[in-house]
């Protein structure tokens, strides 16, 4: 009798040491009960290192976005009657670098008060309606995450799978050094955009390197003859190649020109609907880092040395114009496409890409134009190649213009 007692002891201790275990130790979270009313989504997109998201509402108070793993991470919404959305710029939202390892669950919370003024949460399932099913992220390299977005049986909700990752083809910037080869872009007096370029271009990649940021340049120094153009499309296309190593950011580097000797300084270029904190940010420390100044242009100027372009009807027309004449299919171009290839074009479906294969193989399309998730661009006029104090102010001060880009960019690397 004892030795049945001993044994159910034994059986009893070991059981209830498999149920804590199980419990705390195989990473089991308590689980949420969760409403009936499911909330659909529309939009799944990434811009930068920012998830951007729009979906309906529910009848409802206080809401906010939850990931949960046991613990809460809250996030902010922007809400109307009908439509929510995590931000209305699509470089801000859920920041991905953030996120730790693990598991989340997304919902749509709820907070109202009880007769004894205690919290009363609501928890809605995260249905995503997009073409979207499933999502890839890869943080920064000093992060080393990827992070996967799709759906998970136990709740049928938005769910986001955060692992350590090792891939060797995955870089925080694509530095692009604009024209090259048969394209020397401005040309005045012998002097060379092209050629400007790839030398700003290679310091900037050193410089990056030293600060732990990995980068791929879309053209390397003597990559191509003068009778030579990089392709913009196409397996790596010069637009294409931020989205073949998942870069998080894109940098063209570009001098400008004018007819008018006297407009000089710097223009930085962006997408449009995005908070220009950043671009400022280059903007101002070029200016007082490298000596320039702010450009004198007007046009499409957002703010001081900020710039963003989108197709106007007139661009419109005259683009429909040029494929007719060359006997091709015309773009489906909005006002909302961005002008500038290099910022449309890496951007996915946030920036207005459009550039499909319907005109190949005269145009090699662009694989990602209809991809939800995209590099943040940035297009840097650093100055006029045709101001002779702009030129001479580069030519003297190249490495801090350099150094003004990678002083704008440590703090976003750095998460700070």
């Amino acid at each position: 009798m004892k030795k049945f007692l001993f044994v159910l002891l034994i059986l009893l201790l070991a059981f209830g040491g498999y149920i804590l275990y199980d419990e705390y130790f195989s990473g089991r979270i308590p689980k949420l009960d969760v409403e009936e009313e499911v909330v659909n989504i529309d939009e799944l997109l990434i811009y930068g290192t920012h998830l951007g998201l729009h979906g309906n509402i529910v009848n409802d108070e206080n809401l906010d976005l939850v990931l949960y793993n046991g613990d809460f991470i809250s996030y902010k919404i922007n809400s109307s009657e009908l439509y929510f959305n995590i931000s209305d710029n699509i470089n801000n939202g859920i920041n991905l670098e953030e996120i730790p390892d693990g598991t989340y669950y997304m919902f749509l919370r709820s907070t109202t008060k009880d007769d004894k003024d205690n919290d009363v949460f609501r928890y809605y399932t995260i249905k995503n309606n997009t073409e979207y099913k499933e999502t890839v992220y890869y943080t920064f390299s000093n992060v080393r995450n990827k992070i996967t977005i799709a759906t998970d049986d136990d709740y049928e909700t938005l769910t986001f799978y955060v692992t350590s990752s090792n891939d060797k083809n995955i870089y925080d910037v694509v530095i692009d050094p604009g024209h090259g080869g048969l394209d020397s872009g401005a040309n005045k007096n012998g002097k060379r955009e092209a050629d400007y370029t790839i030398k700003i271009a290679t310091k900037l990649k050193n410089k990056m390197e030293e600060n732990g940021i990995k980068v791929k340049l879309t053209r390397e120094e003597g990559q191509l003859s003068n009778s030579e153009t990089l392709p913009d499309y196409g397996t790596n296309g010069r637009a294409v190649i931020n989205h073949e190593v998942n870069a998080k950011y894109l940098f063209s580097i570009h001098l400008n020109s004018n007819s008018a000797d006297y407009v000089r300084g710097v223009e930085v270029y962006t997408a449009d609907n995005i908070d220009y904190t950043f671009a400022e940010n280059i903007a101002r420390n070029i200016v007082s880092i490298a000596g320039s100044n702010y450009s004198t242009n007007r046009i499409n100027r957002v703010s001081d040395g900020v710039y963003t372009r989108t197709f106007s009807d007139l661009d419109i027309d005259s683009s429909l114009e040029e494929y007719k004449r060359k006997n091709m299919k015309a773009y489906d171009i909005t006002t909302k496409s961005n002008y500038y290839y290099m910022i449309r074009e890496t951007g996915g479906i946030m920036t207005g890409a459009y550039v499909d294969d319907r005109n190949s193989p005269k145009i090699l399309g662009n694989p990602y134009f209809k991809s939800n998730i995209g590099s943040e661009s940035y297009l840097l006029e650093l100055g006029y190649l045709t101001n002779s104090t702009d030129l001479n102010n580069i030519d003297t001060n190249m490495d801090k213009y350099v150094d003004a880009i990678v002083n704008s960019f440590l703090p976003i690397f750095e998460n700070e």
